[in-house]
């Protein structure tokens, strides 16, 4: 009872403060939830009993992005335990985007992890995380309005797009303790190429594009990640709230024109390191899981911002994010 009370007193004052932010957003380009970190822990005072080797889950996001852009994504994914302590997972989504300036839906990128318990003794458990997130994202740089905005396609800003246009290194520590469960993980960028071609120039017709970041060719710096959570039993109910701090660690840079007012063909575009890019994001976020038998469980998550960037040209902003899923145990 004690215990419930102090999540109370905790997390109430942290919804109070969100209200208060509803401009800002939160950033995640995969290893937040990458493998095992992030999901809701089987804790000894519940009832969800001991987890079977293996799962499959079927996840719908809904998010409100830049601008008030909506992102909605499909994301199966797979999680294979070789052994006992090993296990390899794979997720590719299915993402839709639609927003003042157009619409794009595609397949996202793939991140595939492997995760090995080095600690498994009750009521410890240390696991460790590699992975990949992989641009198999078609990028589609290209508006769909054309009937709105002319015969000439129109390149669409990062919130549309499908994937971040990067090979990334993701590695990880998940660590548990009976209901208190920790990650660190960071985000290195291997390989750039995004094919982002949207500047402000290109949509001299339409002024709400004045407000959308500029993309031309950007090159994203890496992340590292501080997740905490708490575990709350309810039967076969378990709620987790948490708070997610994403440190960008670098500035972004993108290509930009000497004189973006004009079209000057001849004259060469030069990187640009984009001030305000980096720094620290930290979120608030909430996870439940029912168990409905030993193989079907329900699932959901929220996360929105306290503490953001002041400028995000990755097109990660989010000013909420609703996740809801089934997973299947076998």
């Amino acid at each position: 009872m004690m215990r419930h009370l102090l999540y109370l007193v905790i997390v109430i004052p942290l919804l109070i403060y969100h209200d208060r932010a509803l401009a800002q957003g939160c950033s995640d380009a995969g290893v937040c939830t990458a493998g095992p970190i992030g999901q809701p822990a089987l804790v000894p005072d519940s009832t969800q009993g001991e987890a079977k080797r293996h799962y499959a889950r079927l996840q719908y996001s809904y998010a409100i992005g830049e601008r008030g852009v909506v992102i909605m994504q499909v994301v199966p994914e797979l999680s294979i335990g070789i052994t006992d302590r090993l296990a390899i997972q794979a997720k590719l989504p299915y993402v839709m985007a639609d927003g003042d300036l157009g619409r794009n839906s595609g397949v996202g990128d793939l991140v595939a992890t492997a995760s090995y318990r080095i600690i498994k003794q009750d009521p410890v458990d240390l696991t460790a995380i590699a992975g990949m997130r992989l641009p198999t994202g078609r990028f589609s740089p290209e508006s769909f309005e054309k009937a709105t905005y002319g015969p000439t396609a129109h390149p669409l800003p990062m919130p549309y797009q499908v994937g971040l246009g990067t090979t990334d290194l993701l590695l990880g520590l998940q660590y548990r303790y009976e209901r208190i469960s920790a990650a660190i993980a960071y985000q290195h960028v291997l390989k750039q190429n995004n094919q982002s071609t949207f500047l402000h120039r290109y949509w001299v017709d339409v002024p709400a594009a004045a407000s959308y970041f500029e993309s031309f060719a950007l090159e994203r710096a890496d992340d590292a990640v501080l997740r905490i959570q708490y575990a709350v039993p309810f039967g076969r109910l378990i709620v987790q709230p948490g708070l997610l701090g994403i440190l960008h660690m670098g500035k972004d840079s993108r290509l930009e024109d000497p004189n973006t007012l004009e079209l000057i063909l001849d004259r060469p575009f030069q990187r640009r390191e984009i001030d305000g890019s980096e720094g620290l994001t930290l979120n608030l976020t909430a996870d439940a899981r029912y168990k409905i038998n030993e193989t079907w469980m329900l699932e959901a998550s929220y996360g929105s911002p306290l503490i953001t960037r002041s400028v995000r040209p990755d097109g990660l902003t989010r000013s909420m994010v609703l996740n809801l899923g089934v997973r299947v145990m076998f």
